[in-house]
């Protein structure tokens, strides 16, 4: 990242997000910085209600929340939310979100995230906005279970909405920086914001920060016998890792022009630059013998440790492709842009439109063997450039009747390729080393749907909305080629002559397919009180198949594109929400209980390297959520919370593919092929979907006193705790992640009238590195489905089959963050 570290750069961007999207008005008291749900306005039916009023299962947190956790984005709300799982990946497009056991896979580059991302209201189905340093947040709103009306696009596991800041009427300037000093990460982040005229507003907000790392990396090739060491491997130039830098901007601009019209354009650009290689976020977590099955095992490279043994890419490897780093690397730049525009055609009548246009382009290299041996190197393009619309009509008649209906279109441009080499000890001489097919693939996507709610209030207390969302969608491949040669070529692949795919007369697969659906919704809401609502709901959501973009090794040829079906889910929620005690106690319960059809989940195909998608028959997802908050009237600055939900999530039907070494008599029995005799899918039908704990649960407080005229001081702690749940893609056994608890706390000193701060902020105290993915290592194991046992021991001997090592994927260890703010 070519920018002076010691200037905070500024570059305005322009677009803004809806102006009617969840906010709360700022203030300085301590009433407004300890603030009630009944406070905090939502937009989960895409109309202005409190957040106790609105009957839909959500977690908000506001302004000042964000704040007191110095929560940046997606992945910082996981431990204040239970059910929601997040993980980084090695891979490109980001990461994995779940929330009650419903997620999507890792590093697929052309699906649709079962939880999705909404940004001012741009939906964004792909996980690589994970990426994104979303700075300069107003509001974040989780919304559980299957959401098919209000954000663009149906999302049958749910939807991450957050609501970026926008100008008030008054000029205001803030100005924070900080160090966290586990990653020896230094930041800084700046906004102002104010008024043009009465008319118009402006906000502009920057951030940058540099990363030594938080990961230990130990390259100790002293280990390497010098008679067996072709390549002279040398020592990683890190010590730590992710060196990395990131840069996040936004511009945004609203005017007014008369009183029925409310434009709101915003813009954002961000880009990340990683000094090493993306399997580092990854390591061997299960070795079944001890040490890792490698050339040169590490004694002790076993463990979720927060340390990685890694070597760099040999010279004569960088040599086959200019992409390729010696310790690898990851560039990213996203640019996200977005125009709302609301005219008041009557003093009853909003008409609503939301523009967006979003780009994601990265680049990677890989050195992928997790240990000294330089095993498995690789090199990722992606790319993903996406235009929406959308157009919505409400009303806000006085009456009992009243209406939203509206229309949503997106077109997604989406291309990747994927490089993999495997130097061996075979072919020392690395013009000999064994380069896979190079694959590139693009896909064209349009999306096209209409909704429509109505709501109808009986009497004061009794209110039924009625919708429902038709949706088209068109998914083709519009281009596959590969470049394969023979083992060994001494000519580097890159070199050779693609093959169009799509063009040969044996393609055995399709192209394009289309998708359609229609998904109602029903909600019956009572209020028998004032501060009591009770709700009824039965929702149906979809998320569309398609094609996933995975590499396959040249197994296109024979196999086509690999192909999914839509994902359908039904079923019902009944809510309880109050506010109790003259309002000093929230009191909130949702049960639930849906069905899933056809659940999309992730594979991983060790001989291929890659993650891909496939289709679960039959799902249960079943439970109870409880939320409670008490703001004591006899203890201002005092407000202690908890949540809490029991989730039954399993599989009713679902024949997956065996982990490797799995033997028939370890479950691998199914789909015997007769030419062999080998199984090749093991019955999960009644297993716990994969990271779906059955219990997830938090606790916590925060309070705030003055300390002398004008001076205050706030402690805040929050105790989360997770059950125990299966990681690993393919429902491996030792991939279970034993139950964990993380602790965070923080304690600030600032000024009563809040111009300036001084915050020591720690997450995750109990330093908890839970495992999010598992994959069987590439190289290690054997074959799946056969009748032989598995090896106790090594070397193998009987006919046995060696086990598998796994390769997991941690979230991220203990933090401790030291900042200063200033607010003008």
């Amino acid at each position: 990242m070519k920018i002076n570290k010691s200037v905070l750069a500024i570059v305005i961007s322009i677009m803004v997000g809806p102006t009617v999207q969840a906010q709360t008005v700022p203030d300085t008291s301590t009433s407004a910085r300890i603030t009630s749900l009944e406070e905090i306005v939502v937009t989960a039916r895409r109309r202005q209600e409190t957040a106790q009023d609105s009957p839909v299962a959500l977690t908000v947190l506001n302004d000042a929340l964000l704040d007191r956790y110095s929560i940046t984005g997606i992945d910082s709300i996981a431990s204040l939310t239970p059910g929601l799982v997040t993980g980084e990946s090695g891979g490109a497009v980001g990461g994995s979100i779940s929330l009650r056991g419903v997620g999507s896979g890792e590093s697929q580059a052309f699906i649709d995230q079962a939880v999705s991302i909404n940004i001012d209201g741009i939906p964004i189905s792909t996980a690589q906005i994970l990426r994104v340093a979303q700075m300069d947040l107003q509001q974040i709103e989780i919304l559980r279970g299957p959401q098919a009306l209000f954000f663009g696009k149906n999302s049958p596991g749910g939807i991450i909405s957050l609501t970026t800041a926008s100008p008030g009427d008054e000029f205001e300037m803030k100005l924070r920086t900080g160090y966290e000093f586990d990653a020896k990460e230094w930041f800084v982040d700046a906004a102002i914001s104010g008024p043009i005229t009465e008319k118009a507003g402006f906000r502009l907000a920057a951030y940058y920060s540099d990363m030594d790392g938080y990961i230990d990396v130990d390259s100790p090739v002293h280990l390497i016998p010098e008679d067996n060491d072709p390549y002279a491997i040398k020592a990683s130039h890190l010590d730590a890792f992710p060196q990395q830098e990131d840069m996040f901007l936004r511009g945004t601009f609203t005017l007014d022009p008369i009183d029925e019209l409310r434009i709101s354009l915003k813009g954002t650009y961000a880009d990340t630059e990683i000094d090493g290689a993306t399997s580092y976020f990854s390591d061997i977590t299960h070795c079944p013998y001890g040490n890792p099955q490698e050339l040169y095992p590490v004694a002790g490279n076993c463990k979720n440790d927060g340390e990685i043994i890694t070597s760099q890419i040999p010279g004569e490897v960088l040599a086959l492709n200019p992409q390729l780093k010696s310790n690898g690397h990851r560039d990213s730049e996203q640019t996200l842009i977005s125009a709302t525009v609301e005219f008041d055609l009557t003093e009853s009548l909003t008409l609503t439109s939301v523009t967006g246009y979003y780009d994601a382009e990265e680049e990677l290299s890989s050195n992928g063997g997790y240990g000294l041996a330089p095993s498995n190197v690789y090199a990722v393009n992606y790319e993903n450039e996406q235009i929406s619309e959308e157009l919505r009509l409400a009303s806000n008649f006085s009456g009992p009747f009243n209406f939203l209906m509206g229309g949503f279109y997106e077109e997604r441009e989406l291309y990747t390729d994927t490089y993999i080499v495997i130097p061996t000890v075979a072919a020392p001489t690395c013009p000999l080393c064994f380069e896979l097919p190079f694959e590139t693939t693009s896909q064209d996507q349009e999306s096209y749907s209409f909704f429509a709610q109505l709501l109808f209030d009986f009497t004061e207390q009794i209110e039924l909305s009625v919708g429902g969302r038709y949706t088209h969608e068109t998914k083709e491949v519009t281009e596959y080629t590969i470049i394969a040669e023979s083992p060994f070529d001494p000519a580097p692949v890159l070199k050779g002559t693609p093959i169009d795919v799509l063009g040969l007369p044996t393609y055995p697969g399709d192209t394009k397919l289309d998708f359609s659906n229609f998904s109602p919704e029903v909600t019956l809401t009572y209020k028998p009180f004032e501060n009591m609502m009770y709700f009824a709901s039965y929702k149906e959501g979809y998320k569309s198949g398609g094609f996933d973009g995975s590499y396959t090794a040249g197994a296109v040829l024979t196999k086509g594109v690999n192909s999914f079906d839509p994902e359908e889910v039904s079923g019902f929620e009944l809510g309880l929400k109050s506010s109790l005690m003259d309002k000093q106690v929230i009191f909130n319960a949702t049960a639930y209980w849906y069905d899933y059809q056809d659940l999309q989940v992730a594979t991983y195909d060790t001989a291929a390297r890659s993650f891909g998608t496939g289709n679960a028959a039959e799902a249960t997802v079943r439970g109870i959520e409880l939320e409670t908050k008490y703001y004591p009237q006899a203890a201002p600055g005092l407000e202690l919370h908890a949540t809490a939900n029991f989730n039954d999530a399993e599989f009713d039907e679902f024949f997956a593919q065996c982990y490797k070494s799995q033997s028939q008599a370890l479950g691998c029995d199914n789909d015997i092929d007769p030419s062999t005799g080998f199984g090749n899918t093991q019955d999960l039908s009644g297993v716990q979907l994969r990271k779906a704990p059955e219990f997830t649960a938090t606790v916590g407080g925060y309070y705030e006193t003055s300390l002398a005229s004008g001076l205050m001081m706030s402690f805040s702690s929050d105790l989360f705790y997770s059950g125990k749940y299966n990681y690993g893609t393919d429902y491996q056994p030792y991939t279970e992640q034993q139950s964990f608890f993380k602790l965070d706390a923080s304690m600030r000193i600032f000024s009563e009238d809040n111009h300036w701060e001084l915050a020591l902020i720690g997450r995750n105290l109990s330093d908890e590195r839970n495992l999010v993915n598992g994959i069987d290592r590439t190289g290690t194991g054997g074959a799946y489905g056969t009748t032989s046992p598995v090896c106790s021991s090594l070397p193998a001997t009987g006919g046995c089959i060696a086990a598998a090592d796994v390769i997991g994927t941690p979230t991220r260890g203990r933090t401790l963050t030291l900042q200063a703010t200033y607010r003008y």
